[in-house]
């Protein structure tokens, strides 16, 4: 039995560059959702820690209360300004064949998922999400959550057509 076994050199200007792709940013109303949630766990946590410190006594014995709540507000300004600016940096890209999911602010991490390595998609909406009318596709693949990718912050039906049709191009290589 004769195999017909090839194993030819690649040449690097033949292969697409998946860097070139139109990127689509995400919804501007997404940064709204993600500075309500952010207000409400500041919120949820102030209280907490307020009464830590009324009930219990945590931190009363502390001389320095004046310099710990500047820490945890500074904290707070730090982390709001850093969601600003990676909001900025996240972007999408469907293609013919894969899927294009870049984010990160200090370390760009660009995610490419082929279609025929998907085996599941879902569309969730959270509770501030679904108030401003956007959504999030999650892409199940079979390298287990590592590989898994979620891209917040598309309108829901820009979000339910590409999942449909996704589906469908995953049905046909099937």
């Amino acid at each position: 039995m004769k195999v017909n076994f090839e194993n030819n050199i690649l040449n690097i200007d033949n292969i697409p560059n998946y860097e070139k792709s139109t990127q689509i940013k995400l919804d501007n109303n997404y940064l709204k959702v993600i500075i309500l949630n952010s207000l409400f766990y500041f919120i949820l946590l102030t209280c907490g820690l307020m009464i830590c410190y009324y009930f219990f006594g945590v931190l009363k014995s502390s001389n320095n209360m004046f310099g710990i709540c500047l820490i945890y507000i500074f904290f707070w300004i730090t982390y709001g300004i850093y969601v600003r600016l990676s909001f900025g940096k996240k972007s999408y890209s469907f293609r013919d064949h894969d899927v294009i999911y870049k984010f990160g602010l200090f370390n760009e991490t660009s995610v490419l998922i082929p279609f025929n390595r998907i085996q599941h998609i879902a569309l969730h909406q959270g509770f501030f999400s679904r108030k401003f009318g956007l959504a999030s596709l999650q892409f199940y693949t079979a390298g287990g959550s590592t590989t898994d990718i979620s891209i917040p912050g598309m309108k829901v039906e820009v979000a339910k057509s590409y999942k449909e049709i996704i589906s469908d191009k995953i049905e046909k290589i099937n």
